[in-house]
């Protein structure tokens, strides 16, 4: 062994002091401290043997020279999340009081398909047995279904999952240059802050609607690492037009950022290829967020997905998730959900005629509505009526603790037209009862 190379002491081992005196090195836990960690700064590659994950460690990046020494030290040193960044968030369907109607999650208005019931049951026989660890049937069906490979395809725990997941992977990268929009999905901003990651924001504008723009471009800069995009956009349901965003894509693969795009809403769209799942196959910085949670109205299963076009942070990201975190029953209601083409169909149809009717009703009702192509309206009002709705049983999704946004800013839920005309009737008389004073 090299002079040069300096050993790091593990006194925790119950074989310490082995390499003392020996020249030859076996143990590479007592070589290298990072060998048992998964956020080794080494970006190592990983093999496996006898169904075990071995880290690959002869193209390390990192030698523990003795100049590194120092900031291995530093590196080891795990820091506790800031007391700053332990803010709470709230969010849709959560809700203390008894409501009868609620519009503030935007899962989908026909309820979970029929089929997906049955092969919950069905699934739910060997419930007793260990489930897939890797997903295999589901990361196939999934491949097949958005054209990528499978190495391409990881499955998570919900959306949300992947989101701290991938936080979690920024961080072990030393990828910590993060832009996010405001308003958009709060999420965001608590898996990075949990990681000790303070993100910036760019500020939508009010009086564009909250539409992203081409003032954006400007924005992606070469001292960003990561770029986080909620499309369409929630809370403002806003659509990114396709010509910007293969910009963003372009300009992102020129200048290495990683971009993230959150689509968990994108399957209530009713335009073909939208998205960035087309680019996947040629740009190598995409990583793609969906989910069954809100199409399939699944919430209560927890199952999504990420598509990365670099294979190699699939097997990084899966390095650091925990063992069977996706459920038998949760695996065989997405491989069922996949086949349910007719359903989706349905979904945007009624949701593309529920959108015209809201918007049309919420205007006349002298309310702003801005531009929605998702499956929810973002509808600002001159008084806060969120509580008085609330007293009528019926629960939107206030969006005051949105950056950017504040009191009298609501996100309506598209359902079916019944629950609609009940929450129209609602407004009309919470509104006649507010002229009256």
């Amino acid at each position: 062994m090299k002079d040069d190379f300096c050993y790091f002491e593990n006194h925790e081992c119950k074989y310490y002091p082995c390499h003392k005196g020996s020249d030859n090195i076996n143990c590479m836990f007592c070589f290298c401290p990072f060998y048992t960690f998964a956020n080794c700064p080494g970006n190592p590659a990983f093999i496996e043997k006898n169904g075990v994950k071995i880290k690959k460690c002869t193209d390390c990046l990192f030698p523990h020279l003795k100049d590194n020494y120092s900031k291995v030290i530093s590196l080891l040193k795990t820091r506790p999340v800031a007391e700053e960044n332990l803010k709470e968030y709230v969010h849709g369907g959560e809700c203390s009081r008894r409501i009868k109607y609620d519009f503030s999650v935007n899962v989908n208005p026909l309820g979970m398909p029929a089929k997906v019931k049955t092969a919950i049951k069905k699934s739910a026989k060997t419930a007793s047995l260990y489930p897939d660890q890797k997903c295999l049937n589901l990361k196939n069906a999934i491949a097949v279904k958005k054209h990528v490979g499978q190495n391409n395809v990881l499955v998570g725990n919900g959306a949300s999952d992947l989101i701290t997941l991938l936080a979690r992977w920024l961080q072990s990268q030393r990828k910590t240059r993060i832009l996010l929009l405001a308003p958009t999905f709060g999420g965001y901003e608590r898996a990075l802050l949990g990681c000790n990651i303070k993100p910036k924001f760019y500020d939508l504008k009010k009086e564009r609607g909250f539409a992203l723009t081409r003032d954006f471009l400007s924005c992606v800069t070469d001292d960003l690492d990561a770029i986080f995009l909620c499309n369409p956009n929630n809370p403002t349901s806003s659509l990114i037009e396709e010509g910007l965003l293969r910009e963003i894509v372009e300009l992102c693969a020129a200048k290495n950022i990683i971009l993230v795009a959150d689509e968990c809403f994108m399957d209530f769209v009713d335009k073909k290829n939208a998205g960035v799942c087309k680019y996947i196959g040629t740009h190598k910085n995409i990583v793609l967020i969906n989910a069954f949670t809100k199409i399939y109205a699944m919430a209560g299963l927890r199952l999504g997905y990420a598509l990365c076009s670099d294979s190699s942070i699939v097997k990084q990201m899966e390095f650091l998730q925990s063992e069977w975190n996706v459920s038998s029953l949760a695996q065989a209601a997405g491989l069922e959900a996949l086949t349910q083409e007719s359903y989706l169909k349905k979904t945007i149809r009624l949701i593309e005629r529920e959108r015209i009717f809201l918007e049309e009703e919420l205007s006349l009702l002298g309310m702003k509505v801005y531009p929605s192509d998702a499956n929810f309206i973002l509808v600002e009002t001159k008084e806060n009526i969120f509580e008085k709705l609330l007293d009528a049983g019926i629960f939107v999704r206030d969006c005051s603790d949105f950056k950017n946004l504040g009191k009298g800013f609501i996100r309506i839920a598209i359902q079916t037209r019944r629950k609609n005309k009940i929450l129209l009737s609602a407004l009309k008389k919470v509104l006649k009862e507010n002229d009256r004073r």
